[in-house]
């Protein structure tokens, strides 16, 4: 049964605040979950922020009509919970790809990343909404409450459990394009905070307070209007010139052979011939460099004696980096690490001159589920094995983010998969991290299956070129292998290559690194923008909070 609820403000809007606010029960749940999947596509590979803009505007006024029932509390963890799980489980159903691999033994799991995964994950709006509703007003102060709650709600999505930052909202900008930008000044997480606020600005036009005040409920919209248009002009200026770039030259490879053929019976020899051919077929001089994906090979590449004769054969003068599962025997235990190696031939061997060992793994993916939550051996069984399939109990996290500094090679942040969502990663790599000159990003999206995961996850990558201003070269097995510049854009994109055999997809591109650019505000100052501007919001709420 619905309450009817008075609307004042902007009469054309009254009656559709008045309708969403009424609304309780099923429809009202119905409706949330609705507005939370429809906000998925504000991001890649569509970003369509508009829509963003108008579910989060509706979202905000339910949330008015939960705030007026007596048990306003539950009512508003259910909304909050319903919205999150609609955007989660929409923009995050590619989940479901690692369950597919290997039906016979995981379908009956899909359960999983089609309930546990968004429902948990959609706690924590649920839990950030209740907590605003301590401080929600009819006046436009919510927009400021909401802003500052849903923005540490996605502090906290990135962190806890090991994290998991995945759509925050400020990606919600094409990555490249004048208002992306702005996470060069803050990053991400504070071009979260002003997306939050720039997206639930118009739902102060309309309130159920039954005095005037046409100004104040106009103001917070004037204010993201005004933002908006600092921060095109800001990023328009920023990203005016070509990207400018270095003599160094280097080639992207990946195979592109699928996950549910990678480690069948003799799909090893398959998979290292056709990077063979890529070595042998495409020139190549003295210092250029060559990179393959995440886990290039379904084995131990660096204690494969054949597969290290092969890459001496045919990398010549060239430098390789790739990703590679390696073991290493402690005592009676075998440990697993998913690693970057470089590799450059010395007197007819392939010899390695740089490793690095990933150090943030993926939770319930390549770190143990009894690594994350109690009692997480006991789901441990049931879950796709580790992401290169070698390791089936989980890998073992390396020390640090490094910067690697091979012999001849400009210094790089290496990077692998999950790495790249997080900015701290990319901006705390080590006590020498200014000394980097770009970024090589390594990945494995076969995983991730044919929809929106391996843009998503590729758009996500291209903020850290923003944040740091450092070029980045990602090869990505099934996904997108590109070089980016210090601006986010695109100069380079993997091509199809002939040769391939039946269902692989191979990509290579020869490219230059372009100019890493000067520090940015972010890479020096970290995130005291975003702990500054919430101060400010704090305030401002404060400011025009009214019973």
């Amino acid at each position: 049964m619905s309450t009817r609820i008075r609307s004042h403000g902007f009469t054309a809007l009254s009656p559709i605040h008045e309708a969403l606010a009424s609304l309780s029960g099923w429809s009202a749940f119905g409706v949330t979950v609705l507005l939370g999947a429809l906000s998925a596509l504000a991001f890649a590979p569509f970003h369509l922020t508009p829509v963003l803009v108008l579910c989060v505007t509706a979202f905000i006024w339910m949330l008015d009509g939960s705030r007026m029932k007596v048990r306003w509390g539950r009512s508003l963890f259910m909304r909050g919970w319903a919205f999150g799980y609609g955007f989660f489980l929409v923009g995050m159903y590619w989940t479901i790809s690692p369950f597919l691999v290997d039906p016979a033994r995981h379908a009956a799991y899909i359960w999983m990343p089609l309930i546990a995964l968004p429902g948990g994950m959609a706690l924590i709006w649920g839990g950030a909404i209740a907590l605003a509703g301590a401080f929600w007003s009819a006046s436009p102060s919510r927009v400021f409450i909401f802003a500052i709650f849903m923005a540490l709600a996605e502090v906290t999505r990135g962190y806890l459990f090991g994290g998991f930052p995945w759509n925050i909202f400020g990606t919600t900008w094409g990555p490249g394009g004048a208002l992306s930008q702005a996470a060069s000044l803050g990053g991400v997480y504070w071009l979260t905070l002003v997306t939050l606020f720039i997206c639930a600005a118009p739902a102060a036009l309309v309130d159920t307070r039954g005095t005037r005040g046409v100004l104040g409920r106009a103001l917070p919209v004037t204010m993201s209007v005004i933002l908006v248009a600092l921060g095109w002009t800001f990023g328009a200026q920023r990203i005016a010139e070509p990207s400018e770039l270095t003599a160094q030259t280097v080639t992207l490879m990946d195979a592109g052979v699928p996950q549910n053929q990678k480690f069948q019976p003799g799909a090893g020899e398959l998979v290292l011939a056709r990077y063979g051919s890529f070595l042998r077929d495409i020139e190549g001089t003295e210092g250029d460099i060559v990179i393959w994906p995440e886990g290039a090979m379904p084995f131990d590449m660096l204690a494969s004696n054949y597969a290290l004769d092969v890459i001496a054969a045919y990398l010549g003068p060239r430098t390789l980096i790739a990703g590679s599962t390696r073991r290493n025997v402690e005592g009676d235990t075998d440990l697993f690490h998913n690693s970057m190696a470089v590799l450059q031939t010395e007197n007819g061997r392939a010899e390695l001159i740089a490793l690095y060992d990933k150090f943030r793994l993926v939770p319930f993916g390549e770190l143990a589920a009894s690594e994350i939550i109690p009692f997480g051996r006991h789901i441990s069984g049931i879950l796709p094995d580790a992401m290169q399939q070698l390791a089936v109990s989980g890998f073992t996290p390396g020390s640090e983010a490094t910067v690697l500094f091979p012999r001849d090679l400009p210094p790089f942040v290496a990077l692998i998969c999950y790495e790249a969502l997080f900015p701290e990663v990319t901006r705390t790599a080590g006590p020498q991290r200014e000394d980097a000159q770009w970024i090589v990003t390594i990945s494995n999206d076969a995983w991730f299956g044919r929809g929106m995961g391996p843009a998503q996850h590729y758009a996500q990558n291209r903020y850290r070129s923003i944040e740091s201003g450092l070029p980045m070269a990602r090869v990505a097995s099934r996904g997108d292998t590109a070089m980016v510049d210090g601006y986010g854009r695109e100069t380079a994109h993997g091509q199809p290559v002939d040769g391939d055999p039946e269902g692989w997809e191979s990509s290579v591109v020869t490219t230059q690194l372009p100019v890493a650019l000067a520090a940015t505000p972010y890479q020096r100052f970290g995130a005291a923008l975003f702990w500054l501007t919430l101060v400010g919001t704090s305030i401002l709420a404060f400011l025009t909070w009214q019973r």
